[in-house]
């Protein structure tokens, strides 16, 4: 993505936070002031406030912490997804890992109703993360391997059409 944003002539500043935005400037956590026509603040997903009130335990980022079972603090509540942390296996806040927690999640769901145990939760150890760039292109990662093109593009629709498919 840094190659794709130099190409273009966009400088990213990275781990230096915006901590003001004005009409023709943004100023950085390093006292820096920039002048911009446009900025784009990219941000990593943060657990909702109202989390804090549950009274379930939380990770150090405040997202709701679970057991490899997916089951939280409290053990009639389970929580996947964005909002959740398995402890044993923390991941980014991604859809492909929030997705693969539905299945595992609705057989633990079945388990504990029926009054058998739920089972561990493994994810996957690697993912492909597609990002579009904006001009009908992506840019596929897994690992340290990385494409980019409009193919890209077009093959993370087939793979989200198909995936969505399964769920019709």
């Amino acid at each position: 993505m840094r190659a794709i944003l130099a190409r273009r002539g966009i400088r990213a500043l990275e781990n230096n936070a915006a901590v003001s935005i004005d009409a023709g400037s943004v100023g950085l956590a390093s006292g820096e002031r920039l002048a911009a026509d446009a900025m784009f603040v990219v941000t990593e997903a943060s657990a909702p406030r109202w989390l804090a009130e549950t009274g379930l335990t939380l990770d150090p980022n405040g997202f709701v912490a679970v057991a490899a079972t997916l089951r939280s603090s409290d053990p009639i509540i389970f929580a996947v997804g964005d909002c959740a942390t398995v402890l044993r296996h923390p991941r980014p806040k991604s859809g492909v890992f929030a997705v693969r927690q539905g299945p595992p999640l609705a057989e633990n769901l079945r388990r504990v109703l029926s009054g058998g145990a739920p089972l561990p939760f493994v994810p996957q150890r690697q993912h492909l993360a597609i990002i579009g760039t904006g001009d009908g292109g992506a840019l596929a990662t897994r690992g340290r391997w990385s494409v980019e093109g409009r193919w890209v593009w077009w093959w993370k629709d087939h793979i989200d059409r198909k995936w969505m498919r399964r769920y019709r």
